[in-house]
């Protein structure tokens, strides 16, 4: 339970910080637009596995960063049905600002914690979250 509660803390930090560097976008939005980022030339499918959230969801939020110019949709070349979801250059200036507000919150969560704690939180943390992925791969998780 502390790491739900954490996790909520860190996002509730997120929402204010965010709301701080005046992006415009809604926290969804926020969100979406870092993980295009982070994961370019993707799949709307794989998106939403990667951001636990429904593929409906997560259609509202690229309907909209698309709309404000933010991504583009294009055509998967081995899958005509499927589109591919990259980023705009104007996305560039949005994706600082989600960056400061999000070191912002990093920095705060992790103050008073050791460099050499922090290396070893982040690779007890992955190991957690590799271990959890892999049994939801196999089917194990659900």
């Amino acid at each position: 339970m502390l790491i739900v509660d954490l996790a909520r803390m860190l996002r509730r930090r997120f929402e204010a910080a965010l709301s701080d560097v005046e992006t415009g976008l809604t926290v969804g939005e926020a969100r979406t637009l870092f993980y295009v980022w982070r994961m370019p030339g993707q799949r709307q499918a794989v998106l939403a596995d990667a951001m636990y959230v429904e593929p409906m969801t997560l259609v509202g939020y690229l309907d909209s960063l698309e709309k404000a110019g933010l991504i583009k949709r294009c055509p998967d070349p081995s899958d005509k049905r499927a589109k591919l979801i990259e980023l705009t250059p104007e996305a560039d200036p949005l994706l600082e600002s989600i960056s400061v507000a999000l070191e912002g919150v990093r920095t705060k969560a992790l103050e008073g914690v050791t460099g050499e704690d922090r290396a070893t939180l982040e690779h007890l943390l992955q190991n957690m979250k590799d271990s959890l992925f892999l049994q939801s791969a196999n089917g194990k998780g659900k």
